[in-house]
């Protein structure tokens, strides 16, 4: 097979161990993006790289709350200079509650200064539900709810001072309400230019059920804040490695380096592992069989999201540079402490490509082997699955057909501490830190020295998994629609072979007949015609925190109201799936048909409605 010798190569040379060493020392700074913190960070990571050879570059963009590169919003610069709040009973005892210098996540970050007493009043009940008759004006709201959600309702409806959250976001039955009641979650405010800005602390499930309950029973309580922090205009940096080949085409690692102290999984592991990657490849660079490169591979490390968006933002150029790509994000987990599974992430079907059938296979090879009664490499002990797309990561911004870069995602997922003061390394396991590593350096090794026998044996191997998934579709629920949704990937990915200047045509008219001999059930209403075409206006995805898209701030009440009641309706991805594939010439009602392929939701006038509110934005146009 063609990556075979490149990972021979590389599993001789990864370590988990230095990797999660790395991952030790990342978790020690409070990577908040635009932070000292998170510049603190990219500057060890700078150092820890030059040994390594690469082509090692520190870019800086900009950090103001006002500037946007495509499209996407750069955060402000923050810094917490002191945060404490203290617990006061009606006789005026005072005990500690809260303090950002021992436990940076017991304040909401990006919250503006504030000192004095404040009365604590309880905002809503446990299951987040606003009390009617609460009190908050001029008060801390103790909240089980989403902090800008509770900002909205208790700060700027009904005149609370600030919040105090005791809320974190469940997923059963890795995380339930019972388990690790003790840990604080990350939470956070996202600001939207010069809009009010609020403040809050965080407290842990079982303190917030306590000062629930005594103040239920009547209790007299207040919170003596002390509080100091500040905002600014600064340049976030980025940080890069180049292991050079013959073109300036490109091969794209990325991993995002922010999030708070700890983040160890989430994602000091996975900018980690594409260390270590980084270290492996540059260590293999003169050696058979990585020697003769056609292609160069890029390591990206940066702010989630805003940082991909940045990069490419600042010199639209480089997209087209990019041949494909990998996003890891949280792939350091434990499975058995944090009860996750590594998972390889596809992109919607009409966005498919040769990059996720060619990395499933070599993380079936890359895994570790266990020696049985049968003889060596009989089975596993790692959980792995492949799931369909659903976002929230940097590969989103790559995979959008409007940069168009094939990139899969491997994550450990899902993470019984995710986002919380619990996500220590010591919940991190060398071996999946290995094997990520080992996925990701044969990937871009593999894609990197390819030339043409290698590329017609990706071909083939392309061919035959799209024909191995219409089978399987054939023996789901709903094999119409599982048909026709693995139709159009198949076809697309063979498509994407173009990238690598490997003809396709005939893989994909073999492919096409095979659809068309194996298929028992017909693809229904294949074409929709008769509504109108969304064009847009913003390249790359949407900002997931709504308040955040460019022209938000200057919808009318009534509009976000229905953006609001639209979302409620339809469970995510469907939004941003009907975003993805407009692609200018497509209509709704086609549209509205690839949404259903991927998730089983069919609405039409649902999708009419999203891009009338997208052009009401300003950023799409209905033709």
């Amino acid at each position: 097979m063609m990556f075979r010798d490149v990972l021979a190569a590389v599993r001789a040379e990864v370590s988990g161990e230095r990797a999660h060493a790395a991952l030790r020392d990342i978790a020690r700074f409070h990577r908040i993006q635009a932070s000292p913190g998170y510049d603190a960070a990219a500057d060890w990571l700078a150092v820890a790289l030059a040994p390594t050879g690469l082509e090692v570059e520190v870019e800086h963009v900009p950090a103001d709350g006002a500037t946007r590169l495509l499209g996407q919003l750069m955060p402000e610069g923050w810094a917490a200079e002191r945060g404490a709040a203290w617990l006061v009973d009606a006789a005026g005892a005072r005990e500690p509650l809260c303090d950002f210098g021992a436990e940076p996540l017991s304040l909401i970050q990006r919250s503006e200064s504030a000192s004095g007493r404040f009365p604590l009043v309880a905002f809503d009940d446990p299951d987040g539900t606003p009390r009617p008759g609460a009190d908050v004006r001029g008060a801390v709201a103790l909240t089980h709810g989403f902090a800008r959600a509770s900002l909205e309702q208790a700060v700027r409806e009904r005149g609370a001072a600030g919040l105090l959250c005791d809320g974190r976001r469940l997923f059963p039955p890795v995380r339930a309400d019972a388990l690790d009641r003790d840990s604080l979650a990350y939470t956070s405010f996202w600001w939207n230019g010069d809009e009010p800005r609020g403040w809050g602390f965080v407290v842990t499930p079982n303190v917030g059920a306590t000062l629930r309950g005594r103040l239920d029973r009547g209790e007299r309580l207040a919170l003596d804040v002390d509080l100091a922090t500040r905002r600014y205009a600064t340049r976030i940096p980025l940080v890069t490695a180049r292991l050079a080949g013959e073109s300036d085409r490109e091969i794209l690692v990325v991993s995002h380096l922010c999030h708070p102290r700890p983040g160890a999984n989430d994602n000091a592991s996975g900018a980690a592992a594409a260390l270590e990657t980084a270290r492996t490849l540059a260590a293999l660079a003169s050696r058979e069989p990585l020697r003769r490169r056609a292609l160069s591979v890029r390591f990206l490390w940066m702010p989630e999201l805003t940082g991909t968006f940045a990069w490419l933002g600042a010199e639209p150029a480089r997209i087209e540079r990019l041949v494909a790509g990998l996003n890891l994000d949280m792939v350091g987990a434990d499975q058995t402490q944090t009860g996750s599974t590594f998972l390889l992430e596809h992109p919607p079907c009409f966005a498919a490509s040769f990059a996720e059938e060619l990395l499933q296979r070599i993380r079936a090879e890359a895994r570790d082997w266990i020696t049985s009664y049968s003889g060596p490499g009989h089975f596993s002990l790692d959980r792995m699955a492949e799931v369909p797309y659903s976002g929230g990561s940097d590969h989103a911004v790559l995979v959008d057909p409007t940069i168009g870069v094939p990139c899969p995602l491997l994550i450990q997922w899902p993470d019984r501490f995710y986002h919380s003061s619990f996500d220590t390394p010591e919940r991190c396991d060398p071996r999946s830190l290995a094997l990520a590593a080992r996925c990701a350096a044969t990937y871009a090794g593999a894609l990197a020295v390819a030339g043409e026998t290698e590329r017609r044996a990706l071909a083939t191997l392309v061919a035959r998994g799209a024909r191995r998934r219409v089978l399987e579709a054939l023996d789901r629920p709903e094999p119409e629609r599982a048909l026709a949704r693995e139709r159009v990937r198949g076809a697309t990915a063979l498509a994407s072979l173009g990238r690598l200047d490997t003809p396709f045509e005939s893989e994909l008219a073999a492919f096409e007949s095979f659809v068309a001999d194996a298929a028992s059930a017909r693809d229904p209403e294949r074409r929709a015609d008769g509504s109108a075409v969304p064009v847009r206006t913003k390249r790359g995805p949407l900002d997931f925190l709504d308040h955040l898209v460019p022209g938000y701030d200057r919808l009318a009440a009534a509009d976000r109201a229905a953006w609001r009641a639209l979302r409620a309706r339809h469970v995510d991805p469907a939004l941003e799936l009907a975003w993805f594939a407009a692609d200018g010439r497509r209509n709704v009602a086609e549209i509205a048909r690839l949404v259903w392929l991927e998730t089983g939701q069919r609405d039409v006038a649902a999708v009419t409605e999203y891009f009338e509110l997208m052009a009401k934005l300003g950023i799409a146009e209905l033709r």
